[in-house]
Formats: C-alpha cells, structure tokens, sequence
C-alpha cells in the first residue's frame, strides 16, 4: 500500500539542495529566478507553472516587495574586510537600504549582527519590510575592534519595479479535494530553513507523476515565505478552495528526531492523526516529537490555517537546532539519508489519505468472527486480537480508518487490511465522507 521512494531519490534531493545553497534567495531577487528555474529543470514536468506579480501590489493585507538587486556591499573595519557581499550574501542584511559611510565603528554599531550562541558563523538578518541597512559577520571577528576602529561600509542597491515570482506544480486528482504542501525556497545560503523541506516536496511530486488513479489532487508550492503563499492564495482563490489538507515541511536534514506541530485543530484533525500514526514508523533518530499549533517553529502554516481560511496544516521538521539562522546551517549538516526519511513519511502519509475511508456497519451485535474467517489469533497478533471488540464499536459511520487506527494505537495498513475483510464479507459499506445524512 505504501508507495516507496526511488533508490537514487536520496542523492538527487542532496545533489539539488547543494546547487540551491550557495544562491542569494531572498525574496525578489536575480538569484531566486535561477533557484526557480533549477526546481523546474529538476521537476522536468510541463505541469510545472512560473507565477508573476507585480511589485508593490497588494496581496490580502500585505504587499509585494521590489526587486533586490545587489551591485556591492562591504565592510572593513582598520582596513580589513570583514563583511563583503561577493563573498557570502548572510554578510549584507537582507533588503538592506543604501550606504556610504565613513568614521568611527562605535558609531555603527547598532547596524552591524553577530551571534553570541554560533560566535564564527555569520548570522542572518532581514529588514524585507521596516527597512533598515546593515552588515552580519562573526561576533568573533568583530570583537577585535573597539568603538574608535575605523569603519568605510558601502551598500550599493537599488530596489527595481520587477514582478515578483513563485513556482507551482499540480498533479490532478480523481475527486475535487486536493493535498497542498507547502514550501518555502528563501533564505539565501542556508539548507535546512529552508530548502531541505523544498527538495523532499519536489523528489515526492516526481515519484507521485508515475502513479496513476490518484484519489487527492496534489499540489506543491515553492515559494518565498509568508508573502509567497499569500501571493499565490490570493490569486487563487478557487483553486485553493479545493484544498482539504495542508502541511509545511523545512529543516529535516539533520540527525534530529522529527518534530510534529499540530495543526490549529489539533489531534481531531484527520491529517493530524494521519501523521501521529505515520510517524510511529520513522525513529531512525529516537522517537517523535509533538508539539501545539504554532508552538514549534512559525511558517506558512499561519496562512493556510489562520484567518479566514483554516484548512488544517501540521508542519514537519526536526526543530531545534543550533545552526538555525547562521551560515553554519550548510550541507555538512545536512545528511541523504534525513531526507529519505522525510520523503519516506511523506509518501506513506500520501497512502495512508489515498487509501482512508468511513466504514459503516451493516451487522447488529457482535460479528460471529470465525464464521467470516475474521477471528485473529491471539498468539500471532495480540494488539489486534485485543482490539476487535472495541473496533465493532467504531463502526458508526463517523470514524474513518485513519481515526480507528489512532484509537486503537495500531498501524493504518493492518486495520486497513483488516477491514477489507469486513467489507469483502459484505458487513461494512463504506465513503469517502462520514455517513451522517447518508442513506445506508
């Protein structure tokens, strides 16, 4: 039942991630085109859609930021460079105006960002919207100069009038409810927030192509955080209304467990318990974690999930760690093997919704189980021997598979199997939807 990866999906996702690394992706920019352009060459599937937006438009409450182009940014300080642009774009703050500035390093301090927990990494920082300028470098580094060092920073920018853009691929399902999973392909030469998540989404779109008679429609943005998503929602309302369940997947390249926030609905969520069963399976680094609905680490699941929209949206990483916004989140930390995984949660997930349903009963009183060769022998499966009663008992119409498997603490394929049976044996019928108001 569970579709399993490509043996190579393990080294593609790593080889992608390493050409995306390097590349200065911030939100409109001369690099996030060329990172676009390598997911669709990767993809290499005509369903795959580049979307524009114009500059300064509104999308919802926000509005689309110009294009950033960089023509120089450094730094020196005693006339050492210790910040360039050319070098590593962490080093320029993110949307940073222009500067020309010449005098006294105390006098600039509060424009320059070090971190004290990662002191030889450079940090990131943005200014996308309450702008501002400024320089990222090592704290050990800076901390060499005192106030009376001087300092001669240049930020050559400007801010063009160019569409904003944002990728697309949708793979048609056989119902009119569709899966989204959403990804982001911003912050420029960091891995794991976020493009660990964005390469796992794409290895899944290539796999899920070659399976045919899909129930859900299957849909993967990538895109720049937060306005991205709003960008593309809000142009496309209709489409998203089709969306029944979303997740949000980043930082799953390190030897972390993985770590599961909740949807705004928490565990009554069926894509909630879809997860928590799912995951059961995937402890390669301990067991998982869980956490509520924005209390693990803040993304787009705030859109999908928030005001005025609400679809329920989990997100998956392996959060926290300590790299996380510095230089030092690179492929060294980042292991084929932690994206398998993540791929491999993902594609069982995509079963586990591909193949749920609400059975209904068509039997009173307990079912004479060894007349319809249902008994389970006690010795070979004691979990489910034990449940059997309590399963009868969900069988009013209102619980899928995915539900029973939860409340009875055992794995989807096995009550899957099992109720195959019943169905076979004619004592369950069975829809896509709760019986409540059904005809029987």
């Amino acid at each position: 039942m569970t579709i399993n990866s490509h043996q190579n999906s393990a080294a593609d996702m790593m080889g992608l991630l390493t050409q995306l690394w390097p590349l200065h992706r911030t939100l409109n920019c001369d690099d996030m085109d060329q990172a676009l352009d390598m997911c669709g060459a990767y993809l290499n599937d005509n369903r795959w859609r580049i979307h524009e937006y114009p500059a300064r438009s509104d999308v919802y409450t926000w509005w689309i930021p110009e294009r950033y182009h960089v023509n120089e940014a450094w730094l020196e300080i005693n006339g050492e460079r210790v910040a360039d642009f050319k070098e590593n774009p962490l080093h320029l703050l993110s949307y940073s105006l222009p500067i020309d500035f010449d005098g006294k390093l105390g006098d600039i301090k509060n424009h320059l960002w070090t971190s004290k927990i990662r002191p030889d990494a450079i940090p990131w920082e943005f200014k996308y919207y309450e702008r501002s300028w400024g320089f990222c470098l090592a704290d050990n580094l800076l901390s060499k100069f005192d106030n009376d060092a001087s300092a001669r920073a240049v930020i050559d920018v400007e801010f063009r009038e160019v569409p904003f853009r944002l990728g697309e691929i949708y793979l048609p399902g056989e119902t009119a409810k569709d899966v989204m999973f959403l990804t982001n392909i911003c912050h420029p030469m960091q891995v794991n927030d976020s493009i660990a998540g964005l390469v796992v989404a794409l290895e899944m779109v290539k796999i899920l192509a070659r399976e045919k008679n899909r129930k859900y429609g299957f849909r993967v943005l990538v895109v720049p955080e937060t306005i991205g998503t709003l960008a593309w929602i809000s142009n496309h309302e209709k489409e998203f209304s089709k969306v029944n369940y979303a997740w949000f997947c980043e930082m799953v390249g390190f030897d972390n467990p993985f770590h599961l926030q909740h949807s705004r609905q928490g565990a009554d969520a069926v894509i909630d318990r879809a997860f928590l069963i799912v995951l059961k399976g995937y402890r390669q680094h301990g067991a998982e974690k869980v956490g509520s609905f924005r209390e693990v680490e803040a993304s787009d699941e705030m859109i999908t999930n928030g005001p005025g929209f609400d679809i329920p949206t989990p997100s998956l990483t392996r959060w926290p760690y300590d790299e996380y916004h510095t230089s030092d989140d690179n492929p060294s930390i980042t292991k084929p093997q932690n994206l398998k995984e993540a791929l491999d949660v993902f594609l069982e997930l995509w079963s586990v919704l591909e193949n749920n349903y609400y059975p209904q009963r068509r039997f009173k009183g307990p079912v004479m189980l060894s007349r319809y060769g249902l008994w389970v022998d006690w010795r070979t499966n004691k979990e489910l021997n034990l449940a059997t009663e309590k399963l009868m008992l969900l069988l009013e119409g209102n619980n899928s598979l995915i539900d029973i498997a939860y409340e009875l603490n055992l794995p989807f394929s096995e009550i899957h199997g099992y109720l195959e049976k019943f169905r076979e044996a004619g004592l369950i019928a069975i829809s896509d939807q709760p019986w409540v108001g059904l005809a029987p």
